[in-house]
């Protein structure tokens, strides 16, 4: 290990191709530049943008948000809730996480707030420019048949990653769960105003089979629906949001699930893991979903990406051979990562949040996760407090 400064095997600085846009490929991309590398930035659609709903950012995501200079921003624009609640059949089982540095966030806010950063750093970003594979020895593959050589190439490409597909070389173990999830932003009624409502509420009714709203506001004007229901349960898996069934089961969030009925743009999602084995082959590496997608049920998908991607390119500023770097960064971010996904999958298959209470120590680590990028100083400002419960 050396103190290394970002150049390539020819003398020149380092360059990587990145493919995907998304929360992951615009991380991993802003931490690469911030550290001196070139990085170009494939998006296949004509436009940078996310699908909109909500998304809940753990201390471990804003750690990695604070290394490359985001964290302030998030705090600006998003909302620190103040507990995370929990409601079976109406009723109030517990209530956890007071004064956890956790913030939550509408998703094009997040992006927005990524694509700026990876401008300001001066990542180039193209859109319209569809990838369809990578070479390990460095060279991402186009759909236009163009072959861009690169120190490193970077698949971000989400669950269904082209990029991870194309290299032979990984397995994946994959596996599909029991339940999905409907994904809306909705406006924020008045009745949903004021400080005391700045938190999350996880609403549970388990019978005559198990559906769940996940109430996290994300700003004055807009709350963050997770609406999660079994897949058999044909009418609480559409979109749009069937408002019959799901106000029968929470009556008493009838004005936000009408609210939901109306709104556009979104999505519905099953649970899903992959555990990608390596996470990088030569010169080519998988961050984010590409590599280790996870079921919703922890809500660490998208922190762990970040946290994954930031470490990357603190790691490859350690190493003067770029494979080498590879394998210790995931030798660092594995166990963690597993783990994860792990709980994830343990989460979704019983349902324990239902019963209250389920932010245990273990459940948190993830969470409590500590960055070799961030300094002391960033850990200070993100303090844990010990662990609150009540009811």
């Amino acid at each position: 290990m050396t103190g290394i400064r970002p150049t390539s095997p020819t003398g020149g600085t380092r360059h990587a191709e990145v493919a995907g846009a998304g929360f992951a490929g615009l991380t991993v991309s802003i931490a690469l530049a911030r550290r001196g590398w070139t990085v170009r930035l494939h998006e296949q659609n004509d436009q940078v943008r996310d699908f909109g709903a909500g998304i809940l950012l753990w201390r471990n995501a804003m750690l990695a948000l604070e290394v490359i200079g985001v964290a302030g921003a998030i705090r600006a624009n998003g909302v620190q809730p103040g507990t995370y609640d929990t409601s079976l059949n109406g009723d109030p089982v517990s209530s956890e996480l007071a004064g956890y540095p956790y913030w939550a966030i509408t998703r094009p806010k997040l992006h927005a707030l990524l694509v700026s950063a990876a401008r300001e750093a001066g990542v180039e970003i193209v859109t319209g420019s569809r990838a369809v594979g990578a070479d390990p020895s460095g060279a991402l593959l186009l759909a236009d048949g163009a072959r861009l050589a690169a120190d490193l190439v970077v698949g971000a490409d989400g669950a269904g990653s082209v990029v991870r597909n194309s290299l032979g070389e990984l397995t994946q173990e994959r596996k599909r769960y029991q339940d999905g999830v409907c994904r809306v932003l909705i406006p924020r009624p008045e009745e949903f105003q004021g400080p005391e409502w700045d938190r999350v509420i996880d609403f549970w009714t388990l019978e005559p089979d198990p559906m769940r709203i996940l109430f996290i506001p994300t700003g004055p004007d807009t709350i963050y629906l997770g609406m999660m229901a079994t897949t058999t349960n044909e009418r609480a898996s559409r979109i749009p949001i069937d408002v019959e069934v799901w106000s029968k089961r929470f009556p008493h969030l009838a004005t936000a699930v009408e609210l939901a009925g109306r709104a556009e743009g979104g999505r519905h999602d099953s649970y899903q893991t992959n555990r990608v084995t390596p996470w990088s082959t030569g010169r080519a590496v998988l961050v984010g979903d590409a590599a280790h997608a996870m079921c919703p049920a922890l809500g660490q998908g998208a922190s762990v990406g970040l946290v994954n991607a930031v470490e990357l390119a603190h790691t490859l500023d350690q190493y003067d051979e770029i494979g080498e770097a590879l394998a210790v960064w995931e030798q660092r971010e594995r166990s963690m990562t597993d783990a994860a996904q792990a709980r994830s999958a343990y989460m979704a298959e019983t349902r324990t949040l239902a019963k209250g209470n389920g932010f245990t120590p273990e459940v948190m680590e993830t969470a409590n996760f500590v960055l070799s990028s961030a300094t002391p100083e960033i850990e200070a400002a993100y303090p844990v407090p010990e662990v609150n419960r009540s009811w």
